[in-house]
């Protein structure tokens, strides 16, 4: 060993020396541990049990929960029939008054009834005096027959009669009527008809009708509302060209109960707002005008094209006794036909000229285009309802 030991170079004892005391070390270590007597903790197995709410026991919380929810249900229903038999006490007491009230006055009406000559004193006898009768009677012809076969003159005074064996005619029930008071107010509504307004003269003489429906109630001064939901506005429509808007003045106002029984038909005074609040609707401005006048320029375009063949045709000559044209023989034909082409040119030319004049401007607006309706003067709103 001490051979093998003084044969290893100087690097190889080092490396040896190393691993010697690493040696040494962990022997040491191992010694120590060993010695002190401590235990290896050994981990044992910790047994786990399932928490699960039983069916008893969810049963049980459901059963208390129904419980509160049918306590609840009881008191608010006996609390029900506490005010339901209030309101049965009420009522009773009312009707009780009433009946009193009733009674009392069939008592009174009766008593005013019995008996209404006790307060007027008999005459005395020889102070009555009766009419002397007739001396001649229609159709009595003798002492012999009665009275009451004698025919009698049927008259009718005042009002609606009926004279004996004439033959009955109903009378017309007259409508009930109540009015309600409209002031100042505006309305959103929704227009059913398309228009197209003249913008001249012709279209401010003659207007054009058109039907708005009232698409929600109608708002009143303080934020009050009518229920005018459904209803139909008719209005009268002009252009104005220079605005390019229709302006629309409101005629009447319409209203019907759906049962039929109650009808409101009220002219209205006012105007129609479009949605930028600006009063009269906006639309495109059409124009025919162009091509009208189009065709006049080229009918004067041949009018001045037969003009000048005809001249051609001609020699003017200027003396002292004015200017003449002279038409050589061989040029009538040409002379005619820039006549001719003149003539007709002038006629097509008034013609084109115009159906200009009467194709004017007009301004288009839709149907289903939505606007406000605004009332400007307050009227009364008579509702008839069939008696």
């Amino acid at each position: 060993m001490t051979a093998w030991w003084s044969g290893l170079s100087a690097e190889d004892k080092l490396k040896y020396r190393k691993y010697g005391i690493a040696g040494g070390m962990i022997m040491m270590l191992l010694f120590v541990y060993y010695a002190s007597g401590q235990e290896v903790e050994v981990v044992k197995e910790t047994k786990t049990t399932d928490l699960s709410l039983g069916s008893d026991l969810l049963e049980d919380d459901i059963r208390a929960k129904v419980d509160r929810d049918l306590k609840q249900v009881g008191e608010t229903q006996r609390e029900m029939d506490s005010r339901l038999r209030q309101y049965e006490s009420v009522l009773a007491a009312l009707e009780s008054s009433q009946n009193t009230l009733r009674e009392q006055g069939d008592r009174a009406r009766e008593d005013e009834l019995i008996n209404p000559l006790a307060d007027l004193e008999a005459p005395a006898a020889g102070e009555v005096s009766y009419p002397e009768p007739p001396s001649y009677v229609p159709g009595y012809t003798g002492t012999d027959q009665s009275l009451n076969n004698i025919p009698v003159e049927a008259r009718v005074i005042g009002g609606i009669g009926r004279a004996p064996g004439a033959e009955f005619q109903a009378q017309t029930r007259a409508k009930k009527k109540n009015s309600i008071y409209m002031p100042p107010s505006h309305m959103p509504a929704i227009l059913l008809t398309g228009i197209r307004a003249l913008t001249s003269e012709l279209g401010d003489a003659n207007p054009e009708p058109v039907m708005l429906r009232v698409q929600a109630p109608a708002v009143l001064p303080n934020s009050v509302k009518a229920n005018l939901k459904g209803c139909f506005v008719i209005a009268n429509a002009t252009a104005n060209l220079a605005q390019e808007r229709v302006n629309l003045q409101l005629v009447s106002l319409s209203c019907m109960s759906l049962d039929g029984t109650a009808v409101i038909d009220q002219p209205v005074k006012g105007f129609v707002a479009d949605s930028d609040g600006v009063r009269g609707l906006t639309g495109p401005v059409v124009s025919k005008m162009g091509a009208h006048l189009m065709r006049t320029i080229v009918a004067g375009l041949f009018e001045g094209a037969g003009a000048g063949i005809s001249s051609a045709a001609a020699t003017t000559s200027t003396s002292a006794l004015g200017t003449t044209q002279i038409v050589d023989t061989d040029s009538i034909v040409q002379s005619a036909g820039g006549q001719a082409l003149k003539s007709g040119s002038q006629a097509v030319q008034k013609l084109f000229l115009d159906l200009a004049k009467q194709t004017v401007p007009i301004i288009e607006v839709g149907a289903a285009k939505r606007l406000t309706v605004v009332i400007q003067k307050g009227t009364d709103l008579d509702i008839m309802e069939k008696g």
